[in-house]
């Protein structure tokens, strides 16, 4: 789960320069896009942050660790941080939807990526696809009921058990684009300049898992996920924690985005990583047994 903070950090400043200039209508140049394939751009820098990407994401680890309910969390993290105030770019902490959804008592029908960009840390946590398909509806559901933003999520929790169990790319790309009739066949440099910013589920979870397949390497495959532009933090939050998987995440890397995440956050990701290695390690013994 960690890669996708990562990647939600990282994007977090180049969503905003996608969206809060008019005057690009949701696309900056391409020659502007693809700077940060420059690997001399550093990843983190002074306008970088942590969003909501990051918030839900810790939310649904955290009712994983505690066997509790995932509205409850998704409420809890979402009005805590409503608290706070605007985001360090001067905006809504979320998206107007979410924010109806938080302070109402019905169940939301969104058909945004929010169902996706959160998910990870349910694929990580269970071993069979079906705990992770029914843990995973249940966390979509209570703000996106809705079938795009359901298959999104199981879209995301399918590409990363894949890649979890050693499966090649082509097939995750074959199980992915026949389950779920998504069109994985992009061109990078196509998305780098004619991508638009979209909220949906549909215009970004096949763009981020097409990312990962053409990736290197967990470096390689966040620079080159912002690059496509349009909502850059939630579709780096997404390949970084499908990509986290299949590569791990690089030291350097893993420390330099310490000082980006909130405290009370940094306790829930290491107690759920504690919590994967005893689960690991009881899965080991037993094995031995």
């Amino acid at each position: 789960m960690l890669g996708s903070i990562i990647g939600d950090i990282v994007g977090s400043s180049y969503e905003v320069l996608e969206v809060n200039d008019k005057r690009i209508k949701g696309k900056r140049d391409y020659e502007d896009r693809i700077k940060i394939l420059n690997s001399n751009i550093t990843l983190f820098n002074d306008d970088s942050s942590y969003t909501d990407d990051s918030v839900l994401t810790t939310a649904v680890a955290d009712t994983l660790l505690n066997n509790k309910n995932y509205e409850y969390y998704l409420r809890k993290y979402g009005n805590k941080e409503l608290k706070l105030g605007l985001d360090k770019y001067g905006r809504s902490r979320f998206g107007k939807g979410f924010i109806n959804w938080l302070k109402s008592d019905v169940q939301g029908i969104s058909y945004g990526n929010g169902s996706a960009m959160r998910i990870a840390p349910v694929a990580y946590y269970f071993d069979n696809l079906d705990d992770i398909y029914k843990n995973a509806i249940e966390a979509t559901i209570p703000s996106h009921n809705n079938n795009e933003a359901i298959n999104g999520a199981l879209a995301v929790c399918d590409t990363i058990y894949l890649a979890k169990n050693k499966y090649s790319k082509e097939e995750i790309k074959n199980y992915i684009e026949e389950k779920y009739n998504y069109n994985l066949n992009f061109d990078l440099e196509d998305l780098q300049k004619n991508y638009t910013f979209s909220s949906k589920c549909i215009d970004t979870v096949p763009q981020a898992i097409y990312i990962f397949l053409i990736s290197n390497d967990f470096e390689d495959a966040i620079r080159k996920s912002i690059s496509i532009g349009g909502d850059a933090d939630t579709i780096a939050c997404i390949v970084g924690g499908i990509s986290e998987t299949y590569y791990g995440i690089p030291d350097n890397i893993k420390k330099d985005v310490q000082k980006y995440i909130p405290e009370y956050m940094k306790s829930i990701i290491s107690n759920f990583y504690q919590e994967l290695e005893l689960k690991n390690n009881n899965k080991i013994f037993k094995k031995e047994l």
